[in-house]
């Protein structure tokens, strides 16, 4: 995902993300993408022709973009916050893909494109997945925090 936490901002001793977007948006979240994928994969292959030519949404979660940033502070003992920003301001931060992202996030909040539609999706229950397996958003910033990648 095309977001960013600032450095501590001086005076405050904060991290800031910012974003385009409410901070109560919700997304799905695929977790750690060097393990999740590939057990997908497996399970779909080990499913056969029941996963044919359907959808399956690589993540277990729906959290909010403050819940993250929430989870992310009682992980790394940080403070920090999420602020949210209008799309202009966001594409002259990024640049041309800010604007795209922008219009992705505002998508977001008014549809859920990856809502589970009979017939067109397969469930990580119909393919066997075990919960327990996947590596979700909390044990992803526990591992990254365990690498030290928020020193």
């Amino acid at each position: 995902m095309l977001t960013l936490i600032l450095p501590s901002q001086p005076g405050t001793g904060q991290y800031i993300q910012i974003l385009a977007t409410d901070p109560q948006a919700k997304i799905l979240l695929a977790g750690d993408m060097s393990v999740n994928p590939g057990i997908w994969v497996r399970h779909a292959l080990a499913t056969g022709p029941a996963a044919f030519g359907k959808y399956a949404t690589v993540a277990l979660e729906r959290w909010s973009f403050q819940q993250m940033m929430d989870k992310w502070c009682e992980i790394t003992g940080k403070r920090g916050m999420v602020v949210r920003i209008e799309e202009e301001v966001w594409t002259k931060f990024w640049g041309p893909a800010g604007t795209e992202l922008a219009w992705q996030f505002r998508f977001g909040e008014i549809c859920d494109p990856w809502a589970v539609r009979d017939g067109e999706f397969i469930s990580p229950e119909e393919l066997g997945i075990d919960a327990a397996e996947v590596v979700g958003f909390e044990g992803t910033i526990r591992g990254l925090n365990n690498r030290h990648m928020f020193d």
